[in-house]
């Protein structure tokens, strides 16, 4: 990924709150040929220094399961909350060009197949668990028939992700002047979605940062 020093983001804890908050990534693999296998998968964050480990997986019929035979080198891909940042919200609006603001995770690593049956079960009880939450009453793999549930287990390959590296970075207009930071934190709570609100909430953080 490439990172201009301005908005490069070290922060360990910072990167594992955004993949915590936006779970669902992009999963990349290259097939040796050339091309790559991309697939969209929600993950599981482990505890870990620096950063933990991901937990995942993928149906059997997705080509990446075969290519969980042997050690495979991947990319995941999260991203926060991201905008449009217009240069009329600058202090010279006809001296600068649109942009946008986003935050990025890329977390490089070896993933691996999990074969135990009994992680397979307890990562699909811990993904479920996470996204239940707050209903009053969670759906668990417990409600499914056991011969279905044995049967869907079949059908997926499981695997957890050994991190070698992991990428970080918030672009959050930190190379603008304070009156511009501050012209587009305005403009984007006067625009109000949901992600121009927790976009300009970060920017404000990072404008408070020595």
């Amino acid at each position: 990924m490439y990172v201009p020093e301005a908005f490069a983001s070290g922060d360990m804890g910072v990167a594992r709150a955004l993949v915590e908050a936006h779970a669902f990534g992009m999963l990349v693999a290259g097939r040796g040929d050339g091309e790559f296998d991309i697939t969209h998968l929600p993950f599981v964050l482990d505890a870990g220094e620096p950063f933990g480990r991901l937990r995942s997986h993928v149906a059997r019929a997705n080509p990446i399961a075969a290519m969980l035979e042997r050690p495979l080198p991947v990319v995941a891909v999260f991203t926060g909350p991201h905008g449009y940042v217009t240069p009329r919200w600058y202090e010279h609006p006809h001296d600068n060009v649109p942009t946008w603001n986003y935050t990025a995770v890329h977390v490089h690593g070896i993933a691996r197949r999990i074969d135990d049956e009994s992680d397979v079960r307890k990562l699909l009880a811990e993904l479920t668990a996470h996204y239940e939450r707050g209903a009053a009453t969670p759906w668990t793999p417990d409600v499914l028939a056991p011969e279905r549930r044995e049967r869907l287990l079949g059908a997926i390959t499981a695997f957890s992700i050994e991190v070698t590296r992991v990428e970080s970075k918030r672009k959050l207009s930190q190379n603008k002047s304070p009156a511009d930071r501050a012209g587009v934190i305005a403009g984007l709570r006067a625009r109000g979605s949901d992600g121009d609100v927790v976009l300009a909430r970060l920017m404000d953080d990072e404008r408070g940062t020595p």
